[in-house]
């Protein structure tokens, strides 16, 4: 047992079992593996030699109940499945099954729920010596709203369970809550720990990001910026605040939505060497030469299929101001920029030759 799906790791769990019978001498009857019902590794387990006792967390006793509190329910099959695998298991094992039962107040602790799981047990003949149910008030943690069960609860629950269908059960201690080591809270309090360090480090940052006298403004980060100011001489438009806009600060959470037609500009390959592009054909090359001519202001014909030799096409004169670091890698950024409005454009292309509407922006670029 502990955090996590043991069946899901179920070779290394077999090979740490076998380690612990073996080599630290014990008993495999005192070895318990709980599982929330992975049912075909409960069939693999069925068929090994070691015979540790099997712990089933049930939780809930029917389909639809069971599948919103434990989505593996429906993952593997459903609770029919499941209880027949559990059947099959006591028939070739000849070991009794623990069902886990985690009580949560107003949810699962009700008599009423106690008789149907008595009558689920009962519909899958599943012996009453052969089956044990641990009752376990729910542990307390921060992601889950419910709470545990009152005694008296607890009491009616085994009551009903032992009286009318003749199944041991018993309540179970809980341990290790004071430290969050209890089932369930180890993940909780790591949790809880990330967000008070991320709260940490974003108080940290504001404190750059906020200097005393100077208005918080909300930034929205494009690479087109990377541009103004350059030599081109365009300077960075002025931007107005508006009393409509949200307090946008850095870091700030906001809601969006990406129409169906936008375009994807980044590269599709995720590379990040556009040092040396590369190019498919020589019609690609001309394309790409006309659009730094563009940029630079200079008119070109347009290109046509038949492209004339590269060699022919009016040559870009390398600028002599990239003398340092910072020079040349805003001509990678302008560079790259380059090849990925190329493929847009053509991707645009490529839509509206096949029927596509394009809106007033797609037509604009």
């Amino acid at each position: 047992m502990g955090m996590g799906e043991p069946l899901a790791n179920y070779r290394n769990v077999i090979a740490a079992i076998r380690r612990m019978n073996e080599d630290l001498g014990i008993g495999a009857r005192k070895i318990t593996v709980s599982t929330v019902g992975v049912v075909p590794n409960i069939r693999k387990l069925m068929d090994e030699d070691i015979q540790v006792r099997l712990a089933l967390s049930l939780h809930c006793a029917t389909e639809e109940e069971r599948t919103a509190l434990l989505p593996a329910n429906k993952r593997y099959g459903g609770l029919h499945e499941l209880m027949t695998t559990i059947k099959e298991y006591i028939r070739v094992k000849r070991q009794r099954v623990t069902f886990e039962w985690a009580l949560i107040e107003g949810e699962n602790d009700s008599p009423e729920v106690a008789r149907t799981l008595g009558r689920l047990l009962k519909t899958y003949d599943i012996r009453s010596d052969m089956s044990h149910v641990n009752l376990i008030p729910l542990n307390p943690t921060g992601g889950y709203g419910g709470g545990p069960s009152g005694r008296k609860n607890v009491a009616k629950f085994v009551d009903v369970l032992e009286r009318e269908f003749g199944i041991s059960a018993t309540p179970r201690m809980r341990r290790g809550i004071d430290i969050d080591a209890g089932c369930g809270q180890l993940t909780a309090a790591n949790e809880k720990k990330k967000e008070k360090e991320a709260a940490a480090a974003v108080a940290e940052l504001s404190k750059f990001a906020e200097p005393a006298g100077l208005p918080m403004v909300g930034v929205y980060e494009d690479d087109e910026g990377d541009d103004y100011n350059d030599s081109s001489g365009e300077t960075e438009p002025d931007f107005k605040e508006s009393s409509d806009e949200p307090d946008l600060r850095h870091g700030s959470v906001v809601q969006f939505s990406i129409d169906d037609l936008a375009v994807d500009l980044d590269d599709e390959d995720g590379a990040d060497d556009f040092i040396d592009p590369t190019y498919d054909d020589d019609f690609e090359i001309a394309e790409a030469e006309r659009l730094i001519a563009l940029i630079k202001g200079v008119s070109l014909q347009p290109v046509q299929t038949d492209v004339a030799p590269v060699d022919s096409l009016p040559q870009v004169v390398k600028s002599t101001s990239i003398i340092d670091e910072d020079n040349i890698r805003d001509a990678k950024k302008r560079r790259k920029k380059l090849l990925k409005h190329l493929k847009a454009i053509n991707k645009l292309k490529d839509m509206q030759s096949n029927g596509k509407v394009l809106n007033e922006e797609q037509l604009e670029k």
